[in-house]
């Protein structure tokens, strides 16, 4: 007969077994739930799994070691779920898809690398096979450590009667295990709800998408008010609400917003700002660039799939149709992109076509600065139609290190050859105990940008184009915190009067600070902005 001794020890691994398993299945979602009530409360799934083993025991049948095995590896699947669902909450602001975010992975891991350094690289590749392994590891351990314990008829009746009495708590009003809601279970029912749903909501969508009420305009009429001037369409990499209405934040970029208004009126340019809300928070900023392009609400992967095969005309085709020459900048794409040809541009500038000479600037490797005078000096100094150009100004785009320095001299940009050797001036230290130092590098690399984006328009642009600047999606929640919206600025800038006249209709305000705080009018859903801008600028609009 095992010692009392023997007996004690059983009975503490075996709580702990109940303990990690619970810790680990029962993983929240978001940060500020990591070790509080719900999260240490006893697990009833665990408990459950350990009633099926001691009904087994009862039974006489043994939990070899296969059985252990299938259920540690289930555990680890379920581990990665939980960390891949607090990994989406936490970066971008939703909870995960299994069966579209799995596409997403080379992206995932082309961000990571383009950001890590060697080093950091090399020592990832090590760390987590061996983090999983180790997790493996546990699961055996605590899976044996609670067939070992149960194996006992006295175990068993103690497990049981732990079991009545934490059962009995619940009668009075006592929550004593944690939310079965929150727990494993749940989360893989919402991805099998989510599978069994995809395929109604994709036939939905696809009607949807096939009805295009601009698509019977002649090309005489599409966007004829424009006049032929050119439009700069500049989506701001995380450019979001947060830099408006945090206080840190706009401590920084507020001042700057003040001055880009003040240059703008000297050199004559007139400007309507408000927010417009993205279908997407922290990141896949092409469901945003999608979404404002084809005028449908693009909110995952799927989606914007389907829309590939909808036909649907984007409003780069529109342009087309116009007589513009459509151009995607886009100085992050490092790999062949066949969406473009549904998108209808007639160039895409990729990395490589920018020739870039310069150091890398962690992943946002090319500069704003250097992407906007290239262009200018590759397009728009030499054409002979009037131009439509998507840009992606990825500056802003995290980890936010390093930040390039803004040359006051733009006929030095050269190759970018000019960047090695200069460190960056602008960026000054943490003034209080509010910041530390991810949130001020967020700040000011939009900062930079807005200095990038004024120096640019003021002394670039001579003529009437129409120049719309807008962030793509709001920074991850760990920027933003808990609960932010999914609004982002949006500011249109002309010296025509007469160009920016409907965006006074869409409720827009004067100057370069959109209101944020008690506005006339809710946030614009970035989908529908596309019909509104074909319908206010073409002849004889549709609908």
């Amino acid at each position: 007969m095992p010692s009392a001794s023997r007996t004690i020890l059983l009975a503490i691994g075996f709580l702990l077994s109940w303990a990690y398993l619970g810790l680990a299945l029962n993983l929240p979602n978001w940060a500020g739930g990591l070790f509080g009530p719900n999260h240490l409360r006893p697990s009833l799934e665990v408990a459950f799994l350990f009633g099926l083993m001691a009904l087994a025991a009862a039974a006489g049948w043994r939990v070899g070691t296969a059985a252990r095995l299938a259920l540690s590896l289930s555990v680890l699947f379920l581990i990665i779920l939980r960390l891949a669902d607090f990994a989406c909450n936490t970066l971008i602001g939703r909870p995960v898809n299994l069966s579209l975010d799995l596409m997403l992975l080379p992206a995932i891991l082309e961000v990571l690398n383009g950001s890590a350094t060697l080093a950091q690289t090399a020592a990832a590749c090590v760390a987590v096979p061996v983090a999983l392994v180790a997790l493996l590891l546990l699961n055996l351990l605590a899976f044996r450590t609670a067939a070992r314990f149960l194996d006992r008829r006295p175990n068993r009746r103690l497990f049981g009667a732990a079991l009545a009495g934490l059962g009995a708590l619940t009668l009075i009003g006592v929550r004593p295990f944690a939310p079965v809601d929150e727990g494993a279970a749940s989360l893989l029912a919402g991805q099998a709800s989510v599978m069994a749903r995809a395929s109604t909501l994709r036939a939905t969508h696809a009607e949807r998408f096939g009805n295009d009420p601009f698509a019977s305009l002649s090309d005489e009429d599409v966007l004829a008010h424009l006049g032929r001037r050119d439009v700069h369409l500049m989506f701001f990499e995380s450019y979001g609400e947060t830099v408006l209405a945090n206080p840190r934040y706009r401590s920084v970029v507020e001042p700057t917003l003040q001055d880009f208004d003040r240059a703008l009126a000297a050199e004559g340019f007139g400007v309507r700002s408000g927010l417009i809300e993205s279908p997407i928070r922290g990141g896949q900023s092409w469901l945003a660039h999608g979404t404002f392009l084809s005028g449908e609400r693009l909110g995952d992967q799927g989606l914007y799939d389907l829309m590939l095969t909808s036909g649907r005309q984007s409003l780069a085709r529109y342009f087309s149709r116009a007589g513009y020459r459509t151009l995607a900048v886009m100085p992050a794409l490092t790999r062949p992109w066949p969406e473009g040809e549904y998108w209808g541009f007639d160039r895409i500038w990729r990395s490589e076509d920018m020739e870039y000479a310069g150091p890398a600037f962690g992943w946002a490797a090319i500069p704003d600065q250097y992407t906007l005078d290239f262009i200018h000096r590759r397009e728009l100094r030499q054409r002979d139609q009037p131009l439509f150009i998507e840009y992606a100004l990825i500056s802003s785009h995290g980890p936010w290190e390093p930040l390039p320095p803004l040359l006051d001299d733009w006929d030095s940009l050269g190759d970018g050859s000019v960047y090695r050797g200069l460190k960056n001036p602008s960026a000054a230290p943490p003034s209080g105990p509010a910041w530390n130092d991810i949130t001020r590098k967020y700040a000011d690399s939009v900062d930079y940008t807005l200095k990038t984006l004024r120096d640019y328009i003021t002394h670039h642009i001579h003529d009437d184009s129409l120049i719309i600047i807008l962030g793509d999606h709001q920074p991850a929640p760990l920027i933003t915190g808990e609960g932010a919206s999914r609004s982002v600025p949006i500011h249109i800038i002309s010296r025509d009067p007469e160009l920016l006249a409907p965006f006074e209709e869409w409720g827009f305000t004067s100057g370069m600070v959109p209101v944020t705080e008690q506005p006339t009018t809710p946030p614009l859903p970035m989908e529908s902005f596309r019909d509104r801008f074909l319908a206010a600028f073409s002849a004889h609009p549709a609908g």
